[in-house]
């Protein structure tokens, strides 16, 4: 099970110094901007593409080094493959978001006296787990049942995300000058974040269980 998770990890290499050097510039650019809806933006935005490149390349490398057909040539439990790249890619959520956290907090110290924004919070931090828990939960399933089936929700997937920072900054004003926006801000967010992880939680395991029965009866 660990040599599972270390090849995941390590497939990624590229990936991994690109969360690294990503989460700390994305960091201390968030905490660099002084409006704090702005900043969070940039920190749950900056947070869930890194997630999303996890996994975009993941797929792309399983693909490209017939990782499934390899591994099924081992004497290996077709439920350890499935338990690694769980683990894993929540290891990989905690890692992104733990570096965009750090990175605006010591930013914030280290520079105190020319920076004015706000650094992440941990609820930036746990609303990002949460979103991604649930991301993962449903993408992880169609990654075991049909590899090109992953791929096509990736690709739309991508475009949503290339299209949402241009929505954002067409509308973005005008939502926040809008009466609802101000009721949202008013909202008790950390019970509802806390909702929102516990739900991501129980998804993910559920879908653990999914991706087990489907690999089971997969051949290759």
């Amino acid at each position: 099970m660990k040599q599972l998770v270390i090849k995941d990890i390590r497939l990624l290499r590229f990936i991994n110094l690109f969360i690294l050097c990503g989460g700390l510039f994305f960091g201390y650019a968030g905490v660099s901007i002084d409006h704090v809806y702005k900043s969070k933006l940039v920190y749950g935005f900056a947070m869930f593409i890194m997630v999303y490149m996890v996994s975009m390349f993941s797929t792309q490398y399983d693909v490209k080094g017939k990782t499934d057909m390899m591994l099924n040539s081992f004497p290996v439990d077709r439920y350890d493959i499935v338990k690694s790249k769980y683990i894993s890619m929540g290891l990989y959520i905690l890692f992104i978001t733990g570096i965009v956290f750090l990175s605006s907090n010591l930013s914030k110290i280290i520079f105190n006296s020319t920076i004015v924004g706000n650094s992440a919070t941990i609820w930036d931090v746990l609303f990002i787990l949460g979103l991604s828990l649930i991301f993962f939960s449903i993408y992880l399933p169609f990654h075991y049942y049909n590899v090109g089936k992953a791929q096509a929700f990736n690709q739309i997937f991508y475009i949503i995300l290339i299209l949402l920072p241009n929505i954002i900054s067409r509308f973005g004003r005008k939502f926040e000058n809008a009466e609802i926006f101000q009721n949202l801000i008013n909202m008790d967010w950390k019970i509802l974040i806390l909702l929102f992880v516990g739900v991501g939680i129980i998804m993910y395991l559920i879908s653990l269980q999914i991706s087990k029965g489907i690999y089971k009866g997969k051949e290759f």
